[in-house]
């Protein structure tokens, strides 16, 4: 049973399962529960539309992806920084974010970044 409760302008879900004797008492046997919450469209990551493996239009990391792809040759953290007016700590947690995933951002070396086709 799943139940959407609504608190002002806030909505939060509560989820209430209710399992038959028999398999709470295999539930307590097996000693091993594993409990996973995902994401309503199935694309396991959040930014993400329609699970295609592009961020939203219109995002930070859609915005960087299509500077990097006008960009010819490499760039850096200070690039993208001066760029999109973000701190040092932003802009690296984001190109790693954009590196590290399934985007056409690869590193280079530290702090240097490329757009691969």
């Amino acid at each position: 049973m799943v139940r959407l409760l609504c608190y002002g302008t806030r909505m939060t879900a509560k989820l209430t399962i209710a399992f038959s004797p028999e398999v709470l008492e295999a539930l307590k046997a097996n000693k091993s529960i594993t409990i996973r919450l995902e994401s309503g469209n199935g694309s396991g990551r959040r930014g993400h539309a329609n699970g295609s493996g592009e961020p939203r239009e219109g995002t930070l990391p859609a915005r960087l992806i299509d500077w990097a792809q006008k960009k010819k040759g490499t760039f850096g953290t200070k690039d993208v920084e001066k760029k999109f007016k973000l701190s040092r700590a932003h802009a690296s947690m984001l190109l790693s974010r954009l590196a590290n995933g399934p985007f056409p951002i690869s590193r280079q070396k530290r702090g240097v970044y490329a757009f691969r086709s």
